[in-house]
């Protein structure tokens, strides 16, 4: 059975509206990496952002919450304090919220932040997902160097070149953001489209998966 480990970015709304009744509807798991920005970008847009309420539901209906940082800054630019700031402030209002944390980590933007690792294996963190594509394999690649392929727009072939890195005992990592991203445009997902894609995968007998998940199969 192929494995696709389904991921999301930055905590929208649309994300608890849209996407979690598709995944309910497969049995799909997944993770969502969560994130706040800056304080004035989030009050123009907390009305489309979820907060620990929604999170907290996302996580009682089973999905995985990691960390995207505070701020989605370029890590590979911080100083470690500036990293450890970022990383912790993220976690702790987690905890704040009774929600939590599964031991995976989401490069902001994506690059990997070779700075970082240290960091984020000190924090427990097992794995760390960059945009670097191709099929995971989670026993002999770096855990802290995962490859994900980002989906957004309606294009089939993307989606299709994405799973495609799905391999026997190695699964494809893909990313999603809003479904549809009021505030990202740029990495919108049509909701027909997402279900069009999620609908092909349980047809075809994918199993799909959070990253946490991926991981402690592995080490079963």
């Amino acid at each position: 059975m192929k494995t696709i480990v389904l991921t999301f970015d930055d905590a929208v709304q649309s994300q608890l509206t849209n996407v979690v009744p598709v995944l309910k509807r497969f049995g799909f798991g997944a993770t969502f990496f969560i994130c706040r920005f800056s304080d004035e970008w989030r009050a123009q847009h907390s009305e489309h952002l979820m907060g620990l309420e929604e999170l907290r539901e996302l996580q009682q209906q089973g999905f995985e919450i990691g960390n995207h940082t505070w701020s989605h800054p370029d890590m590979c630019a911080l100083s470690d304090e500036e990293n450890a700031r970022e990383v912790d402030s993220l976690s702790e209002w987690l905890r704040s919220g009774g929600i939590t944390e599964a031991p995976v980590f989401a490069y902001p933007g994506g690059p990997y932040a070779a700075n970082a690792t240290p960091l984020l294996r000190q924090r427990g963190f097992l794995a760390a997902r960059t945009t670097e594509t191709g099929a995971w394999d989670i026993e002999h690649c770096d855990p802290m160097r995962a490859p994900a392929t980002p989906i957004q727009g309606d294009d089939d072939a993307l989606f299709f070149k994405a799973i495609s890195y799905a391999d026997g005992p190695h699964p494809a990592v893909i990313i999603f953001h809003g479904v549809p991203d009021l505030v990202h445009p740029w990495v919108d997902t049509p909701p027909e489209c997402f279900t069009k894609w999620m609908t092909y995968l349980h047809n075809n007998d994918y199993r799909v998966i959070g990253m946490a998940q991926a991981i402690q199969k592995v080490k079963d």
